[in-house]
């Protein structure tokens, strides 16, 4: 039964699929947004876990949002408050800290306390990742051209890409090292201290189940570095990030767009090669349309939602090869205290807070040892010591908890999609235990005071979030899988093997993070392609 026909749907409410909405509804589109959940957001919002209690299941601090959709949705205009967080305190096993100030001379000052040599290099070390990162970061904002493309209107984009490359042309080279050598060579080439190798260093490998030797992980220090570079804010949504996604649904609305949540599509209908529309899971609803757009990622929708019968044999196995195995689990902890760090220089009473409330806290060690747990974690055993990641967003959002109380978010890595023992349901009770005790010896209040928890196996982040193998970027984000290879070769410009289906997702360029950009770009080629050979007004 088909209710209705639109210029486009998009499948998925998440960011970049809002994202994608408010660009071709305000192209002229008729487009309709079908949310599987009773909330848009995807990954990106705030969901109460215990009562009064909120936090996000998925993305939980905002750092790369484009300029450009700031400025096109309004979003400052619209509310969006972004309260700046504290940069990294890590913690190390023998009771030593890192406090990394986002001022480099401060920062300089806490690494002279491991190596004077280090606190000399490390300005020009920041310096130079942000020029380079300030000279990649147009490409976010661009399709990337696949190089073996022939025909004449992909050459302005290959023109483009040529044009950049020669004003950067004296930085090609380091680029070029940093997107292939492992994140350990490339700070081994600048410092000595393990501490300080491991505070910028743990994040080349957070979402992966890769090591620190692994060829392509230096890549995410350039990535997290363009956070840095022209941005609008970096740290925590007032209100949570769902409020992000809230702001954008508004304005796609705003602009016609329709959107409709519990509305989970089953298939993709594809006729003759192209696709014609969707099925709606439960009513079997069709809904007709040229233009089918993915927020979901690359393996769900190709192989699941449309079908290996659909794709060619040659897609149909790089998508099965496209690396998503997730690798961390996520707690949310509701506390009627502020945690408090043992041995930390200052007044530190119950309930006053510290210049760590507002960082984020990393209880980490030496890359060499977070190879072994992730080697565990490779053979699908969960790290027993992992690194962790904590912060108290309800320090500077104090809605996101009942008066008196606050959340901590603590995100555990080396913790495999796949075990080798045991389920996820089985074990990850067991598993947080062991993650609070170990925090405890960090903030030794912080256990007794626990009065709600949720705790989210990679497991739970694909079922909830339709993240297939729980992976937060849908997909790892490694040079074989970025720009025009992201997701698989021969479709890294948002278009997929069936004609009128394109992807907005994070598995597509520029990856994963809330940046708004993918489905900012899809959008684009949608109404390009659209403008040559399918009358879409732009």
């Amino acid at each position: 039964m088909t209710t209705d026909r639109y210029d486009a749907v998009i499948v998925g409410g998440g960011h970049n699929g809002l994202v994608s909405a408010f660009y071709l509804a305000r192209a002229g589109l008729r487009v309709c947004v079908l949310e599987r959940r009773e909330l848009v957001g995807g990954a990106c919002t705030t969901e109460e876990f215990a009562p009064g209690f909120k936090a996000s299941p998925g993305a939980y601090v905002l750092s790369m949002l484009r300029p450009a959709i700031w400025s096109d949705l309004r979003l400052r205009e619209r509310g969006l408050v972004v309260d700046a967080a504290t940069p990294s305190l890590n913690l190390y096993p023998d009771g030593s800290h890192l406090f990394l100030h986002g001022d480099a001379a401060e920062a300089s000052e806490e690494i002279a306390r491991f190596s004077k040599r280090d606190a000399r290099r490390y300005p020009a070390f920041e310096e130079r990742l942000a020029t380079l990162a300030e000279a990649i970061l147009p490409v976010f904002d661009r399709t990337p051209p696949d190089p073996r493309a022939l025909r004449m209107r992909e050459l302005p984009d290959l023109a483009w890409f040529a044009r950049l490359g020669m004003r950067n042309r004296k930085l090609l080279g380091e680029l070029s090292f940093l997107f292939t050598t492992s994140i350990a060579q490339y700070l081994d080439g600048w410092f000595e201290s393990d501490e300080l190798k491991s505070a910028l260093g743990w994040e080349g490998i957070s979402n992966t189940l890769s090591g620190s030797k692994a060829f392509g992980t230096a890549y995410v220090l350039l990535h997290d570095h363009a956070s840095g570079v022209g941005q609008q804010n970096w740290g925590f949504v007032r209100g949570g990030m769902g409020e992000v996604t809230r702001l954008l649904a508004e304005a796609a609305t705003e602009h016609g767009a329709l959107i409709r949540t519990d509305a989970e599509v089953e298939r993709i209908l594809v006729r003759g090669g192209r696709a014609t529309g969707v099925v709606l899971a439960g009513s079997g609803e069709e809904i007709g349309s040229d233009l089918v757009i993915s927020n979901a990622d690359p393996k769900r929708t190709l192989l699941g939602l449309v079908g290996e019968r659909e794709l060619p044999h040659e897609v149909v196995g790089a998508i099965r090869a496209y690396r998503t195995e997730g690798a961390s689990m996520k707690i949310n902890l509701g506390v009627d205290e502020l945690p408090r760090l043992a041995g930390f220089e200052g007044a530190d009473t119950a309930g006053s807070q510290q210049p760590y409330h507002r960082a984020l806290v990393q209880l980490t060690k030496p890359l060499g040892d977070l190879d072994l747990d992730q080697a565990q974690a490779r053979a699908g055993r969960p790290a027993p010591e992992p690194h962790v990641e904590l912060c108290v967003p309800s320090v500077l959002d104090p809605s996101l908890a009942p008066e008196g109380s606050h959340v901590v978010t603590i995100g555990v890595r080396s913790q495999p999609y796949t075990l080798a023992e045991g389920t996820w349901d089985e074990r990850k009770e067991a598993i947080a235990d062991d993650v609070i005790a170990r925090v405890g010896g960090s903030f030794p209040n912080l256990p007794r005071s626990v009065r709600h928890r949720e705790v989210l196996s990679p497991l739970d982040l694909e079922r909830r979030l339709s993240l297939t193998g729980g992976h937060h970027m849908h997909g790892d984000m490694s040079p074989d899988q970025l720009l025009f290879l992201r997701p698989i070769r021969g479709y890294g410009s948002y278009r997929s093997p069936i004609d009128g289906l394109y992807l907005c997702g994070a598995g597509t360029h520029p990856g994963g993070g809330v940046t708004g950009a993918n489905g900012r770009n899809c959008a684009a080629r949608v109404l390009r392609d659209g403008r040559r050979s399918r009358g879409v007004r732009v």
